[in-house]
């Protein structure tokens, strides 16, 4: 529920600030549906396998090179935690960023926007074995990828390396971890 509140918070101070902006630039919605792959790395990939993941991303343009944004996951992914059971788990993430980006034209009908980001949430783990409570956690990530638009519909590929602490299913203990995600998604720019 604080992540809600954190994200819609968000948005509303981006609107605030874009509208006072003195360009003519019209603040626009984009939602995105995304898939791809995680894979752990470190300490992190000791503990789970690559897996699946998907989600959805809500930005607003904020101008033709800014962007904020909110995206949720879902990761069904298998643990290789010894002391479990199951080896089942789903890793939930949330967060709030923002996006820059260039712009090229490709003749007259494409737009090309290579980006960066960077943002801030938490992810939360869940596993498969019955008594083990879900555990939450923060998580930042730093994001490298580019979008090809024509008209209000683009196809995106992003690379999201994530920093994130992790607390152990079985007791308080916490520890800071890696891992990256790589998704392909669509971007539908409502005007």
């Amino acid at each position: 529920m604080r992540f809600g509140t954190v994200a819609v918070a968000g948005l509303l101070i981006a609107m605030s600030a874009a509208q006072s902006q003195e360009y003519q630039h019209k603040v626009r919605l984009e939602v995105r549906p995304f898939a791809g792959m995680y894979v752990p790395s470190g300490v992190q990939g000791d503990d789970f396998k690559s897996a699946t993941t998907f989600g959805m991303q809500a930005a607003l343009e904020l101008n033709s090179y800014t962007h904020v944004l909110a995206s949720g996951g879902l990761t069904n992914g298998h643990s290789k935690i010894g002391a479990l059971i199951s080896d089942q788990s789903k890793m939930w993430q949330f967060d709030v960023g923002a996006e820059f980006n260039a712009l090229n034209e490709l003749g007259s009908h494409y737009l090309l926007r290579p980006f960066v980001g960077v943002g801030a949430g938490m992810r939360s783990y869940s596993f498969k074995d019955s008594g083990l409570d879900t555990k939450s956690c923060a998580a930042g990530y730093g994001s490298l990828g580019s979008e090809l638009q024509r008209g209000s519909v683009a196809i995106r590929l992003e690379g999201r390396g994530f920093v994130t602490c992790f607390k152990s299913p079985f007791n308080s203990e916490t520890t800071f971890r890696s891992d990256m995600s790589f998704i392909f998604g669509l971007a539908y720019h409502i005007t």
